[in-house]
């Protein structure tokens, strides 16, 4: 019985016409029944007309009644309402418009961070069951605790001793020379053991991937898996590609696989996969103290990071114990994946997030009085409503009815603003997201764009809707009273402008504070100059590929085809050159590498307090090129570039550490421990420190060391000083190169301020969203205090007229108008710098060399002040021009 209720009901939903002309009809027999009784008795026609529809009631009433009985009556009430709404919204379509507008803006861009937001969650990864995958990195205690990459050998004891995961596999990225008929090119490449790509979830969609077999280090394996992209750019997409060879670096490998389409590894950016095990020499492999590389882990089902990271700690201190020499103070650290690829990201993300809920706030609380204002001059209609029978919750649920109408046209225009936007925050963003990142309108975000447009609706009709709960019938039915308006209202439409003001206080110093750190942090000096710089790498292959030697022999490399001075020397005479310099690596560049080294006399040191520096091998001119300070000393000699050379030039730090207030030319050092037979190598020179691994500055506070390029080196980096636009140079520069040998990759081209801009890429990123946000922030706030103080002058037009009629004068209603309007500014104000200090709080991760109460942030409230006072002078402006004769006939 109750289903055939309901299906009748559903289907009535769909019969609405019929059902409606049957019950005109049937009403109307029954009456014509009743009228032809009372004729039959005598009565006249019109006297039985009315007689007939005494005796049978209220006619609208039984309608009301018979429509409950055909359908689910708060689904037709609501309905009702939606369709009073939408005709109340077209009867004013400026209101409607502006409202939308503000709404469509904060929705819009709430849509399109959350976006961002949903996109680096860690679900996003596009591996299997990625909550439970964790990297896992080496690390050592010393000043602080610093992360460091893994030995191979403590590799394998993780992963034969602990309990907590499925699997390990170790991997690196770095790049290889893939050679060509015509060019080489120079391709990211991860070397990975057996289990990485199962532990990921990939297959490969031709051939194969790597066996356990293939991870053995005595007996490497020269295979290769290639990436979809490469298969088709560099092989034609060749369906026989599968046993097929290709040089990697003048050795051979043998291709088993293709990986998928869209699969970049964890790198995001390899193009190549090579077993770990020729990730470097036996000897090397084997040497617990050599480490750098990274390691992927499957936690089991129930285990927990905190667990695991308990078992592996245990691990660590069995290992401490064992090979002190090597392991002293070393850990190891889990870390989940998605914070190791996201976790840069979320901090200004999440930054945003509140901002452009600030947005919102400051949108709604617009809107909010604009539906106030409304209500104040519908009071007349919704007493007269109230007094003929609307209940206090029928009028409220028809108020938030049509606020909730409001703010879905809102959130569908917020959607195609959203849409526009994400697009645009992707492609102009500084930042590189992830390539598998996809911001888009998904369920996901349309459900929270719905859930935020009903929030929206709540908050914007809930204050017009127990205003008008409170209507006092006998005074909103008379015509004089039209023109006032209660305290109650006023207060509220006060404090939300007071809200408005203050959040907008909180989003212009925020904007101003990230504008100042990443002004800061482009006027940093870096230790050396970065103007004018364009900086490359490149790869000099042997000139023939080397005999392999017998097991145990040192082999022998054979001559490279050109040689880095010579490449020098030839770049040196292309027109714009000032100067150029070799290196192994470059600041910024991500090539760096550290050792332990001793000095001589110093105490004994254990790992917490032992030496450790950044080593770099450089041409003479390095210093000159990218204008490093030199201290004291000089620079290598020409003589000074062989293998042998004792000649090191340090950076102040090794100084100060060893020798303060001593000369320190002459003083000797050596690479390794103190205990090592290394040779000693004396100290010629002593330069600036120099930003080398990051910005603002370097992650440890480890020293550089540099020492005299040599040619054994097959990696090179250029800077090149120019006296014009360094992008100018590349082509010269690749054709340079290209004569010298057709085979030699050109890779990493950049000028230094392009490396320096991508250092602050995140900060460029959040400042300029958060200025966008503080702009209409801005706006929105100014255009609520200037319809509030419109509003104001409005309402009390006839007030005005009186005062200017007992002899008030225009300064007088300017103080008047004014003095209310400053009062709201002045409590924004002050509501919003202390909330400004709060956020400093909240991200000061973000930040560099700025506080909140800075000469800036001062300047900027200023100006918003001053902004919202001239809001409040246009409107005060126009009521010093009233006529009082016109004010005292305005009501």
């Amino acid at each position: 019985m109750l289903l055939l209720s309901v299906w009748h009901r559903v289907t009535a939903l769909f019969r609405r016409r019929r059902l409606e002309r049957d019950l005109d009809d049937e009403l109307a027999f029954h009456l014509a029944m009743r009228e032809a009784d009372y004729r039959d008795d005598g009565v006249p026609q019109t006297d039985a007309q009315h007689a007939a529809r005494r005796r049978f009631g209220n006619v609208a009433s039984l309608k009301e009644q018979c429509r409950d009985m055909w359908t689910f009556h708060p689904l037709e009430s609501l309905w009702q309402d939606v369709r009073y709404a939408v005709r109340t919204l077209r009867k004013s379509p400026g209101f409607t418009v502006v409202a939308v507008l503000a709404l469509a803006i904060g929705i819009g861009a709430n849509t399109a961070i959350f976006s961002l937001v949903d996109a680096v969650r860690a679900r996003a990864l596009p591996y299997k069951d990625p909550d439970t995958l964790v990297q896992l990195w080496g690390n050592v205690m010393r000043t602080r605790l610093e992360r460091r990459g893994n030995a191979y050998p403590d590799f394998l004891d993780w992963r034969a001793q602990s309990k907590s995961f499925e699997d390990m596999a170790a991997f690196d990225n770095h790049t290889l020379t893939l050679a060509g008929v015509e060019d080489s090119e120079r391709i990211p490449v991860e070397s990975v053991s057996a289990p990485y790509f199962s532990l990921l979830g990939v297959h490969a969609s031709r051939g194969r991937t790597f066996s356990a077999d293939e991870d053995l280090v005595a007996t490497p394996s020269y295979l290769v898996v290639l990436s979809d992209g490469l298969w088709q750019r560099r092989f034609g997409a060749d369906p026989k590609i599968v046993g097929r060879s290709l040089t990697l670096n003048n050795h051979t490998y043998s291709i088993v696989g293709v990986m998928p389409p869209g699969f970049k590894g964890l790198s995001d950016s390899a193009e190549l996969w090579v077993p770990f095990a020729v990730w470097a020499p036996p000897q090397t492999m084997a040497n617990r103290g050599n480490r750098g590389f990274g390691a992927l882990a499957r936690l089991k089902a129930g285990v927990t990071v905190a667990s695991a990271q308990s078992e592996l700690d245990g691990i660590s201190r069995q290992l401490e114990r064992a090979y002190p020499d090597t392991n002293e103070k070393r850990g190891v650290e889990v870390s989940p994946l998605d914070v190791e690829l996201f976790g840069a990201l979320r901090p200004a993300l999440l930054t945003l997030m509140a901002a452009v809920a600030f947005v919102l706030l400051i949108a709604c609380a617009n809107v909010a009085n604009l539906l106030i204002a409304r209500s104040e001059a519908r009071r007349r209609e919704i007493a007269v409503r109230t007094a003929l029978g609307a209940g206090r919750g029928r009028l409220l649920r028809q108020l938030m009815t049509e606020s909730c109408v409001l703010t879905a046209i809102g959130a569908a225009a917020g959607l195609l603003l959203a849409r526009g936007a994400v697009a645009v925050l992707i492609t102009a963003s500084p930042v590189t997201f992830p390539s598998f990142i996809t911001p888009g309108l998904d369920v996901r975000v349309a459900a929270f764009t719905i859930a935020v447009s009903l929030a929206c609706g709540i908050f914007v009709g809930l204050a017009p809707g127990l205003q008008a709960r409170s209507v006092d019938l006998n005074s909103a039915l008379k015509d004089t009273a039209r023109g006032s308006e209660g305290r109650r209202a006023q207060r509220l439409r006060s404090a939300l402008v007071v809200a408005e003001l203050s959040m907008a206080v909180v989003l212009l110093v925020g904007a101003g504070l990230m504008i100042r750190s990443v002004r800061n942090l482009m006027t940093l000096d870096p230790g050396f100059d970065p103007r004018s710089v364009l900086t490359l790498r490149v790869s000099i292959p042997r000139a023939a590929a080397p005999v392999p030697a017998a097991p145990g022999v040192l082999q022998v490399p054979q001559e490279p085809v050109v040689r880095g001075r010579a490449l020098l020397e030839r770049i040196s005479a292309v027109p714009g050159v000032v100067a150029v310099a070799l290196g192994t690596d470059l600041p910024l560049d991500g090539n760096a590498a550290a050792t332990a080294y001793a000095a001589e006399g110093m105490a004994p040191a254990n790992a917490e307090n032992a030496p450790r520096a950044y080593n770099h091998r450089i041409s003479p001119e390095f210093f000159t090129t990218l204008r490093i300070p030199i201290v004291a000393g000089r620079t290598f000699t020409e003589a000074e570039l062989t293998p042998a050379s004792p000649a090191v030039v340090v950076s102040e730090r090794v100084v100060k550490r060893f020798w303060p207030g001593q000369d320190p030319l002459g003083k000797r050092i050596k690479l390794g421990p103190l205990t090592s037979t290394n040779p000693w190598l004396s100290i010629v020179g002593v330069v600036g420190e120099v930003k080398y691994r990051g910005l603002p500055e370097n992650p440890t506070a480890d020293p550089d060391i540099y020492l005299p390029f040599v040619e054994r080196n097959s990696q090179y980096a250029l800077a090149v000083r120019a006296t014009v636009p360094p992008s100018s140079l590349v082509a010269p520069l690749r054709a340079i190169v290209r004569s010298a040998d057709p085979s030699i990759p050109v890779y990493q081209v950049a000028t230094m301020e392009e490396r320096i801009e991508e250092q602050t890429s995140q900060s460029r990123f959040t400042m300029w969203l958060m200025g966008v946000f503080a702009t209409v922030a801005l706006s929105l706030s100014v255009i609520g205090i200037y319809g509030v103080m419109s509003y104001l002058v409005t309402q009390r037009t006839r007030e005005i007229g009186i005062r200017l009629a007992l002899g008030a004068g225009g300064p007088d209603i300017l103080r008047l108008v004014v003095g209310n309007g400053a009062r709201l500014v002045g409590a924004g104000i002050l509501i919003g710098v202390a909330a400004s200090f709060a956020l400093q709080r909240l991200v000061s991760s973000l930040l560099f060399g700025v506080t909140a109460a800075d000469a800036a942030s001062g300047i900027a409230v200023a100006v918003l002040a001053a902004v919202a006072l001239l809001a409040c002078y246009l409107p005060a402006l126009r009521a010093t021009r009233v006529d009082p004769l016109h004010a005292l006939r305005y009501e």
